[in-house]
C-alpha cells in the first residue's frame, strides 16, 4: 500500500473515530428528572392523554424530549420538522420498530407488520401490501365498500341505539371482505372473526404499552416458569398468544379452503396466493412454507391494522357531529347540493365535496387516532446538537404535531374550513398514517372506507344530542395504542322516510 493510501486510510480511521466518540459525548435531549432505577416510570401516562403531556412539557424541555425506563430510551418527537427530519429524511437509520419482548416474543406478534424490524422480511411484506392496495388497485373495492356502507345504513336506520356496536361491524364487515373474501352473516349479530379482531386490539394495546411490562427491560424475565410466585404475566401472555395464533391462522384457512374448492370471493389473500403460484411457476401446487408465512402475517397485519383504527376514527365523526351540529348542516347542504337526495353519493362523487373532504381532514387532525408512533434507531444518531442512542424508542408526538399553530391555526377549533380559506396547506393524513418507510401502504383503501361512510352518514342521518341533557356526551378519550372515544349517547334518525326508503331500494338492487 503506498503511503498516501495508509495516510488516508489513517485520515478516515480517525475521522471516523472522533465523530464516533464525539456523539458519544453530546448531550441527551433534555427531559423531567429521572428517579433512582425506575427512571421515568410514574412520568409516563397511563391513562390520560400522552401526546397532551408531552406537548406541555415541550415548553419547557423544547421539541425533543428524553426520558428512560429500567434502562429503556425515549425520545418523543413534537414537531413535524423533527419527525420529518428523521424518520423520512435518515429513514435508513429511523426505520425500526421497538424490541418489545411481550408484544413481539412471548404474545408472538414479532411476525406483524406492525411490530416487524427492519429489513428484508418487511420488505417482502411490504412488496406484497403495495402490489395490492396501491392508489389504482384500491378502485377495485369500491363497489364493495360502498355496498357494506350501504348495509351500515340500513342497520342503524332500524337499530339506532346500536350504532357503536355497528360501526365496529361494518369496519371489521369491510377489512375481512377485502382480506380474505370473508362475509359478515349480520350486522346485528356478532361474528367470530370481529370478536377475535376486537380481542387482538386490547390484546395489542396492552402488551405494547411503553415501560410497562419489566420483561422488556429484563429479557430474561421470559424464561421463568409459569407457576412460579410472580409470573402472572407469563400466564397472560400464553392466553394471548393463543388468541394471537387464532386470529392469524383461522381466516386464513377460511380463504384458503374456499378457494380450494372454488366458492371463494377475490380478496387480497386468494389474489396474492395466485400471484405467488405464477411467480414460482408452480402452477395449481400450493406455495413454499416461507410464502405461506409471509402472505398470513401480511393479511393478518391488514386486518389488525384496518379495523380498529377506522373504528375509532368513525365513532370520532360521530361524536363530532353531536357536538358541532354547524359541521354537520354545512356538509349535509353541500351533498344535497351536488348529489342531490334521488340518490346516494359514490366514490365518484368524492372530488366533487371539497368541504367533506376538508371534514375528514379535521377528523385526522383533531384528536389523532394514533396519538405517539413509535420508530427505533438502528444505530447512534445525532440531532440538532443532541444525541440519539440506538435503540432508543423514537416516537412522534401526533397529538403535538396536529396542534402547531405554526401549521394549523387555532388548532383547538374543530373547523374544516381550515383547508378551504387558505388558512393551511397542510394535509394531516399526511401524519396521521406515519412516516417514511413505515408508513401506512393500506392508507389509499382507509381513504376510501372513510369517505363513503362520512358521506353515506351524512346524506341518509341527522345526528344530535339525547333528550335528555345529563347525558350530552363530552369530547372524552380513551388512551392506548389506538385512542377511541369514550362510549356516549346520541340520537340517530332518517333525514326523511324517502332517504330510508332509498336505502333499503339500494340495497335490495344489489342483493
Amino acid at each position: 500500500m503506498s503511503a498516501i493510501a495508509l495516510t488516508l486510510v489513517f485520515f478516515i480511521f480517525y475521522l471516523l473515530n472522533w465523530q464516533f466518540h464525539r456523539r458519544r459525548l453530546l448531550p441527551l435531549p433534555p427531559g423531567p428528572n429521572p428517579y433512582p432505577i425506575i427512571g421515568n416510570l410514574f412520568h409516563i401516562p397511563r391513562k390520560t392523554n400522552p401526546g397532551e403531556r408531552f406537548l406541555a412539557w415541550s415548553k419547557s424541555y423544547g421539541e425533543i424530549i428524553y426520558m428512560h425506563v429500567f434502562g429503556r430510551e425515549f425520545v418523543v418527537l413534537n414537531s413535524s420538522k423533527a419527525a420529518l427530519e428523521l424518520f423520512d429524511h435518515r429513514g435508513a437509520f429511523y426505520s425500526d420498530r421497538p424490541h418489545l419482548v411481550m408484544a413481539g416474543d412471548l404474545v408472538g406478534r414479532g411476525d406483524s407488520v406492525l411490530f416487524h424490524q427492519y429489513g428484508d422480511q418487511l420488505r417482502k411484506h411490504r412488496k406484497l401490501l403495495r402490489n395490492a392496495l396501491n392508489s389504482h388497485k384500491s378502485t377495485e373495492y369500491w363497489s364493495m365498500q360502498e355496498l357494506e356502507s350501504w348495509k351500515l345504513m340500513s342497520a342503524l336506520i332500524k337499530n339506532p341505539n346500536d350504532f357503536i356496536d355497528l360501526l365496529r361491524r361494518n369496519a371489521g364487515a369491510v377489512t375481512l371482505r377485502m382480506t380474505y373474501g370473508y362475509e359478515i352473516e349480520s350486522y346485528t349479530e356478532e361474528d367470530r372473526f370481529i370478536t377475535l379482531a376486537e380481542e387482538l386490539a386490547g390484546i395489542t394495546t396492552k402488551a405494547s404499552e411503553p415501560g410497562y411490562w419489566l420483561v422488556d427491560s429484563f429479557q430474561w424475565l421470559q424464561y421463568i416458569p409459569t407457576w412460579f410466585p410472580g409470573a402472572g404475566f407469563r400466564r397472560w401472555a400464553l392466553w394471548a398468544r393463543q388468541k394471537s395464533e387464532e386470529f392469524t391462522n383461522a381466516p386464513y384457512d377460511f380463504a384458503k379452503a374456499h378457494a380450494a374448492n372454488g366458492s371463494g370471493l377475490h380478496s387480497f389473500t386468494t389474489e396474492t396466493y395466485e400471484s405467488l403460484q405464477e411467480e414460482r411457476g408452480l402452477g395449481s401446487m400450493p406455495i413454499g412454507e416461507e410464502d405461506e408465512k409471509l402472505l398470513k402475517w401480511t393479511a393478518a397485519s391488514i386486518y389488525a391494522g384496518g379495523t380498529d383504527t377506522t373504528v375509532a376514527l368513525i365513532t370520532a365523526f360521530y361524536l363530532y357531529m353531536v357536538l358541532y351540529p354547524d359541521v354537520q348542516r354545512k356538509a349535509q347542504a353541500e351533498i344535497d347540493e351536488v348529489v342531490g337526495r334521488d340518490r346516494l353519493p359514490t366514490m365518484e362523487d368524492e372530488k366533487r365535496l371539497p368541504y367533506i373532504g376538508a371534514l375528514i381532514k379535521e377528523l385526522h387532525r383533531f384528536n389523532p387516532i394514533v396519538p405517539l408512533i413509535p420508530h427505533s434507531t438502528s444505530c447512534q444518531d445525532e440531532y440538532r446538537g443532541y444525541r440519539i442512542p440506538k435503540g432508543a424508542w423514537i416516537m412522534a408526538n401526533s397529538w403535538a404535531i396536529m396542534r402547531d399553530p405554526n401549521e394549523f391555526p387555532d388548532p383547538n377549533k374543530f373547523w374544516p374550513e381550515r383547508y378551504l380559506e387558505g388558512h393551511t396547506t397542510v394535509d394531516p393524513r399526511d401524519y396521521s398514517f406515519g412516516y417514511g418507510r413505515r408508513r401506512c401502504p393500506g392508507m389509499h383503501f382507509a381513504n376510501s372506507s372513510i369517505f363513503i361512510t362520512v358521506a353515506h352518514t351524512l346524506a341518509v342521518l341527522s345526528i344530535s344530542p339525547p333528550s335528555d341533557p345529563t347525558d350530552r356526551p363530552l369530547l372524552d378519550f380513551s388512551y392506548g395504542h389506538v385512542s377511541h372515544p369514550k362510549p356516549f349517547q346520541c340520537n340517530i334518525q332518517p333525514r326523511s322516510a324517502a332517504v330510508a326508503d332509498l336505502v333499503y331500494q339500494v340495497l335490495a338492487d344489489h342483493s
